[in-house]
């Protein structure tokens, strides 16, 4: 019977934590070792040049969260080397090391992390890397917690600078129009669309939030 090609991937190139600075080329050893997954090229649409990082291999999110589930398996004890390994492949760039990132900061314990989890991927977000690895990641954080982060941080977030009014634009609306009040509202409509992807998401997020308000 041949292996589970995930399983073998991962035992082969992660046989134990590697250090955080390590962790994002034995990621991408573990990348190659499944195969040519673009052919799924609808989970790439989302992203556009501006990821940056190595080549995305197309790999779905149901196999990207068994290694963030094999990762933590092996942090066992050790969270906090793990959590040092986020930035590093935030950093490293690439659909797929953005999207483990975010999955690993939204289910690593808290504590590990040093500071609360939407501050901490609030330090992420240093660079424009387009739309897409920001709501993924804001995703796997409300998926993991089951809460967004309060009006009183967005808003403050969104005061510091233009790109960072837009990121936090973008994690209101990755959640329930129904959870925030005008501040926040006005906060999402005000924000310069920087594409038609944009638009469209608040567009949608808008008339929900009117539909809310009118039930």
């Amino acid at each position: 019977m041949s292996q589970d090609p995930v399983d073998e991937a991962l035992r082969r190139h992660l046989p134990s934590l590697p250090r955080p600075r390590s962790l994002p080329k034995r990621m991408e050893l573990v990348y190659d070792g499944m195969g040519d997954r673009l052919a799924m090229r609808h989970h790439l649409d989302r992203y556009d040049e501006l990821s940056g990082g190595p080549p995305a291999r197309g790999l779905d999110d149901e196999v990207l969260r068994r290694m963030a589930s094999y990762l933590l398996s092996l942090a066992e004890g050790r969270w906090r080397r793990l959590a040092k390994s986020i930035p590093a492949l935030w950093k490293r760039g690439g659909r797929e090391h953005r999207k483990l990132a975010g999955m690993l900061l939204a289910n690593l314990p808290e504590e590990a992390l040093g500071d609360q989890r939407w501050t901490v991927f609030s330090t992420l977000l240093q660079d424009d890397v387009g739309l897409a690895p920001i709501v993924d990641a804001a995703e796997e954080i409300r998926r993991a917690t089951g809460d967004g982060p309060s009006e009183a941080w967005l808003l403050a977030m969104a005061a510091q600078a233009p790109l960072w009014h837009r990121y936090a634009a973008v994690i209101v609306m990755t959640g329930p129009p129904e959870d925030v009040g005008p501040a926040v509202h006005d906060m999402v409509a005000s924000v310069d669309a920087p594409s038609r992807m944009f638009e469209r998401l608040r567009e949608r997020w808008l008339e929900r939030h009117v539909d809310a308000g009118a039930a």
